[in-house]
C-alpha cells in the first residue's frame, strides 16, 4: 500500500489542504512543535480508528473549531484504490467520530482490520522492551488483530468476560454465578493464550531473521509467560485449577487474577532480560528488531506492502542503530521519516517540510 493523497481539515495545527505524497522515501522536515508528528498520527489513524496518544477524540479537533476531518487516497499492490476518512464533531462536550472507506460508513472500528496496514515507529516504542506488560500484550494483541479475524473476536470476547466478571466479584456474586464466568474466562482465555503462543513464536521467527540480516551483535530469544502451561490440551485444567486456589483473593480484591490479561513476553538477549537488565542500547536495538518483526509478519499475513512511518528517530537512536534503519528506506516500500534537521535525501525521495502546521513541498 502507499497513501498518495492526504487532506486534513481543522486536524490539530495542521493547515487545512491537500498535500501529494511519493511512492518512495518522503522526508518531513521541520523544527519540534510543528506538526511533524501530527501528520503521520493523522496517516495511522486508519490502522485502529484512533489515536496512538490521543486519550480522547476530540483532542484531535483543533482549538476552538467543532470538527476535524482526515481523508487519504490508497493504491495497492494489486492496482486498487479506496479512499479512507476520518471525522469528529464536538457534540455536547463529547466527539461523535465517523470513519468511512469508500464513502461507507465503517460501523465498528473492528472493520477496520488488516483494510490499512501501517507501521509506526518512533521513540514511545522503547516501551514495550523496558515499559510494564501491558505495553508487550499491546504489541502482540495489535499484530494478531491485524492479521487474524478469530484473534480479533477472541480477544474482544475475552475483554468483555473479564470486565463482567470483574464487576460480579466486586459485586459478591454467588458461587454458582462465579463458577459460569468462570467456564466463560476458561474458554475465551485459553483459546486467547493459544493464539498469543503462536503469534509470540511467529514474531521470534520474524525477529531472529532481520537479526540475521542486520548482523546484529547480540542473541535474540522471545518467549510467552504465563503462570499457565503452553500445552493447548493443559491449558483449560490448569486454568480452572488456579482460578480456585484464588478465589478468595479475588473476592477481597474485586478483581481477575489469572488469565493471558495478566501475562508477559520474555525478551532476552545474551541471556540477559532486557526488561529489567539490558543496556540502553540493546533495549534500542530490540525495539528496532520487534517493529522489523512486526512489518515484515503484517506484510507476509496480509500480502501487502506495509507503509512505514518513523517518527523523529534519528534524534532518539544512535548511528549504529541509524546504519540499520537506513536498509528500511530502500526498497519498494513507502517511507515517511520525521526530523527536526535536514536528513541525507536519496535519490528519488521527496522533501515536505513543517512550520506551524503548514507542509510544502521541496
Amino acid at each position: 500500500m502507499r497513501v498518495d493523497r492526504f487532506v486534513s481539515a481543522s486536524y490539530r495545527n495542521l493547515s487545512d489542504g491537500e498535500i501529494a505524497f511519493g511512492p518512495g522515501l518522503n522526508l518531513v522536515v521541520g523544527s519540534n512543535g510543528q506538526g511533524k508528528t501530527n501528520l503521520l498520527e493523522a496517516i495511522y489513524l486508519f490502522r485502529f480508528g484512533r489515536s496512538f496518544r490521543a486519550q480522547v477524540d476530540t483532542e484531535l479537533i483543533r482549538l476552538d473549531q467543532p470538527f476535524c476531518r482526515v481523508e487519504v487516497g490508497c493504491a495497492f499492490a494489486d492496482e486498487r484504490t479506496e479512499s479512507f476518512a476520518f471525522a469528529i464533531e464536538r457534540r455536547e462536550g463529547r466527539g461523535a467520530k465517523t470513519i468511512k472507506i469508500n464513502g461507507g460508513v465503517v460501523g465498528r472500528r473492528a472493520d477496520l482490520a488488516g483494510r490499512f496496514p501501517a507501521v509506526l515507529f518512533g521513540p514511545h516504542d522503547l516501551r514495550t522492551v523496558s515499559g510494564e506488560p501491558e505495553h508487550r500484550r499491546r504489541y502482540l494483541d495489535m499484530i494478531g488483530t491485524m492479521t487474524d479475524p478469530g484473534y480479533l473476536r477472541t480477544a474482544t470476547e475475552y475483554r468483555r468476560v473479564v470486565e463482567q466478571r470483574n464487576a460480579a466479584l466486586k459485586a459478591r456474586a454467588s458461587r454458582d454465578e462465579m463458577a459460569a464466568w468462570n467456564e466463560r474466562l476458561v474458554a475465551t482465555g485459553a483459546d486467547f493464550m493459544v493464539r498469543r503462543h503462536a503469534l509470540t513464536a511467529a514474531i521470534e521467527r520474524e525477529t531472529r531473521s532481520h537479526e540475521r540480516d542486520l548482523q546484529s551483535p547480540f542473541e535474540f530469544s522471545m518467549r510467552y509467560e504465563s503462570t499457565l502451561p503452553a500445552d493447548a490440551s493443559s491449558i483449560a485444567r490448569a486454568f480452572h485449577d488456579r482460578l480456585v486456589s484464588v478465589a478468595s483473593e479475588e473476592y477481597r480484591r474485586g478483581v481477575t487474577l489469572v488469565g493471558p490479561h495478566r501475562d508477559d513476553l520474555e525478551l532476552v538477549m545474551d541471556g540477559h532480560d532486557l526488561r529489567r537488565f539490558g543496556s540502553q542500547g540493546q533495549r534500542r536495538l530490540l525495539a528496532v528488531l520487534l517493529k522489523l518483526a512486526e512489518m515484515s509478519y503484517l506484510e507476509r499475513e496480509l500480502r501487502e506492502p506495509c507503509v512505514l512511518l518513523l517518527d523523529d528517530v534519528f534524534s532518539e537512536f544512535d548511528e549504529a542503530i541509524m546504519a540499520k534503519l537506513q536498509r528500511l528506506l530502500e526498497g519498494q516500500r513507502q517511507v515517511f521519516v520525521t526530523s527536526p534537521v535536514a536528513v541525507p535525501k536519496s535519490p528519488g525521495a521527496r522533501l515536505h517540510r513543517v512550520e506551524a502546521g503548514r507542509i510544502t513541498a521541496s
